[in-house]
């Protein structure tokens, strides 16, 4: 029988960001909605559900805009010390790479460490880390007038992710990770 228990451990996450996106929408600041994962039901000999399988991969996890500035946002959840990058696969690298290509759009990896530390990582850096454990490569990646050397592994602990993608929970929006787009793009606005 599937352990239930492995498949929804991100539903906390998940519920968290629901928050998030409700308090960003009623403050005026981004719409940002959950994308479905299409679900085909199996069923018995007696027409029972008894499983299913996903029909068609998602593109991401969220889609919306922060002001506006087009966003797409892959959640990911650990309760491990460290977070793999291959956590975005491939379908969803490929998305994030095609989504970024449109001037002005930003792709966000959005990671929690077991609810208790968060990080914005900003698409360009994990596709370098992600390529370059990959390719055994080890190059510094500047992008949005940050620079960053990935860890040279197949993941990365909160201490080496860059301090400046770390998300503080507090304020009106909870867990105010968009705001990690205003320091890419060296803007700022007064938040409640």
């Amino acid at each position: 029988m599937k352990d239930y228990r492995q498949a929804n451990r991100g539903r906390p996450f998940e519920e968290l960001l629901k928050m998030v996106h409700a308090n960003y929408q009623r403050y005026g600041a981004a719409v940002v909605h959950k994308i479905p994962t299409e679900f085909l039901p199996i069923r018995d000999a007696a027409g029972k559900i008894v499983s299913c399988k996903v029909e068609d991969k998602s593109c991401v996890d969220y889609l919306g805009r922060y002001y506006n500035i087009p966003v797409a946002v892959e959640a990911k959840h650990t309760m491990a010390r460290r977070i793999k990058f291959s956590e975005v696969q491939d379908h969803q690298a490929a998305f994030m790479d095609d989504f970024c290509d449109n001037p002005g759009a930003v792709g966000l990896v959005l990671v929690s460490f077991g609810l208790r530390r968060f990080y914005a990582v900003p698409w360009q850096f994990w596709k370098a880390a992600r390529t370059g454990w990959q390719t055994g490569t080890q190059e510094p990646v500047t992008a949005y007038g940050q620079t960053w050397t990935p860890p040279g592994k197949a993941s990365a602990s909160p201490e080496e992710l860059h301090p400046e993608w770390e998300v503080r929970p507090g304020g009106a929006f909870v867990l105010p990770y968009l705001h990690t787009i205003e320091i890419l793009s060296g803007r700022s606005r007064r938040h409640g």
